[in-house]
């Protein structure tokens, strides 16, 4: 599953918009849908001048690559993306319930940088 965050600059009131795939909290949700038990692959894009720390709720992620560089071994719940970069990380989906998604910087979490992952 590709993830790309983007920023659109002087949205609403005048601050940035983030976007997930285009898409800003609420209307991200869900981001995508899960099975029990099945692993997953998301390819995250920070495609803006900004870094985020991003946070998956509920789960750890082993992260697989970061830009062309492949690793494995390294459990987290949450990885700095520096800006325009590219990693990819791997959960099981393991722990239904909706289950957050979002950039630990408050005001970009405020700001649309935020969806729901959701068990089908």
């Amino acid at each position: 599953m590709g993830l790309k965050f983007e920023k659109v600059p002087g949205g609403r009131g005048g601050y940035n918009r983030w976007t997930i795939n285009g898409k800003s909290w609420p209307d991200t949700n869900p981001l995508f849908m899960v099975t029990n038990g099945k692993r997953y692959r998301l390819l995250l894009n920070n495609n803006s001048g900004d870094e985020h720390p991003v946070h998956l709720h509920r789960h750890s992620f082993e992260i697989t690559k970061i830009g062309d560089k492949p690793m494995s071994g390294v459990i987290k719940d949450t990885i700095s993306m520096p800006r325009y970069s590219t990693a990819e990380i791997d959960f099981i989906a393991n722990d239904p319930g909706p289950t957050f998604f979002h950039c630990h910087h408050q005001d970009h979490m405020d700001e649309g940088f935020a969806g729901l992952i959701t068990y089908r």
